[in-house]
């Protein structure tokens, strides 16, 4: 699985003096899930935790309109980025597993769709949309673990179109959005 932060994201974050903070309440927002408590699987020793908010997805956005409408267009949709990765431990692999299966259940409690699901001897994940009364896509969750590299739990949260959300997963390096746009649904 890809690293989780690539240069351009973090150049552009120190660039621009911001913290990773999250200032805005945005739990009310319909396509936000709460993760819950994610510091009981910061076991090895990689940890990363990507928080980027309405306002900077909004500059990121006026910034490369003119190199690339499309993305711009995507970016400027959004309210909220968040990722969580770590490493795969042998201490924390039941423990993010377990964290997963119950963060699969409260999508499904909670009516959001699962769009693609994949697995094989390694690698396992889902990916989940969350829709208004219009059927408009306000939110994604991605959940993947590769069992030799990192877990990665990730929530968009504002107006998604999935034709160009894999772009994301190019320009940030976010784990799992690769599948959205390969489309993999290994049931």
């Amino acid at each position: 699985m890809k690293r989780l932060i690539n240069y351009s994201l973090v150049l552009l974050l120190v660039l621009t003096g911001l913290t990773f903070a999250q200032n805005k309440d945005y739990s009310n927002e319909a396509g936000y899930l709460d993760f819950g408590n994610m510091s009981e699987l910061e076991d090895g020793e990689m940890v990363a935790e990507v928080i980027i908010e309405e306002h900077l997805l909004k500059m990121v956005s006026k910034l490369t309109k003119n190199e690339d409408q499309e993305l711009s267009d995507l970016l400027n949709g959004l309210k909220l980025v968040r990722v969580h990765a770590f490493d795969v431990t042998d201490a924390n692999s039941k423990m993010i597993s377990n964290k997963m299966e119950a963060i699969n259940n409260q999508l499904a409690s909670q009516s959001w769709d699962r769009i693609v699901r994949f697995r094989d001897k390694e690698e396992s994940g889902n990916v989940y949309i969350k829709t208004d009364q219009s059927d408009n896509i306000v939110g994604l969750v991605v959940l993947a673990m590769d069992k030799k590299g990192e877990a990665a739990f990730v929530n968009i949260v504002g107006k998604i179109d999935l034709e160009t959300i894999g772009r994301l997963s190019d320009k940030f390096d976010i784990p799992g959005l690769e599948k959205v746009e390969n489309g993999e649904n290994n049931r």
